[in-house]
């Protein structure tokens, strides 16, 4: 209930999320415009929806992300886990993998093995500073706001603009009764989503 929550703040702030000040590869843009056209033709298709959720969480794209994952049932979770984790066995070195699986995890209410997948991630793509975000988002939803501050900071060290992350790090704070902080991070990613 913790996520619903988050979320309605979320969409509370929709515009500070949908800018890309930040760098995005062409190649996940692509993506994302893919699966956007598969989904047009298959709105009801799970795997076309889950992977046009992914690929929106790893351009940053959070709320279109939650909000394309919520229309999937909970029970595809388990599918997603078995997939992926056959993915990940197959393709070691492909960090969309362990992405899409700690999602499917974190649905089925694994956190802990979530976070690890996450890392997963890092130890593959170091750069990949959206998988920082998603362990502060984690982090947050186990009520554990220090490493959901720790881990944003993580994420902003190698994209400062990533305006998704500096919300999160503002929720973060605000959860830890660091209210000028929290002011300050909802700023930024408002200065931020001005820019674009």
């Amino acid at each position: 209930m913790k996520l619903i929550g988050f979320c309605f703040v979320l969409v509370l702030f929709h515009s500070l999320l949908f800018a890309f000040p930040y760098y995005v590869e062409p190649s996940i843009l692509e993506e994302v415009q893919h699966y956007e056209g598969l989904y047009e033709k298959y709105p009801t298709n799970n795997k076309i929806q889950f992977d046009l959720a992914m690929s929106y969480a790893y351009s940053g794209q959070i709320l279109s992300g939650w909000t394309t994952l919520k229309t999937l049932p909970k029970s595809y979770a388990v599918e997603v886990v078995a997939d992926y984790n056959k993915k990940m066995i197959q393709d070691p070195v492909q960090w969309k993998y362990p992405f899409k699986a700690a999602f499917g995890y974190f649905f089925i209410g694994e956190k802990i093995k979530a976070i690890e997948l996450f890392q997963r991630v890092l130890q593959i793509d170091p750069n990949q500073y959206w998988a920082y975000g998603f362990i502060a988002l984690v982090y947050g939803e186990m009520g554990d706001a220090k490493n959901a501050i720790k881990f944003c900071k993580k994420g902003l060290s190698i994209e400062p603009n990533a305006t998704g992350i500096h919300f999160l790090l503002a929720e973060a704070y605000r959860k830890d009764k660091k209210y000028y902080k929290a002011f300050k991070h909802f700023l930024k990613a408002g200065r931020l989503q001005a820019k674009d």
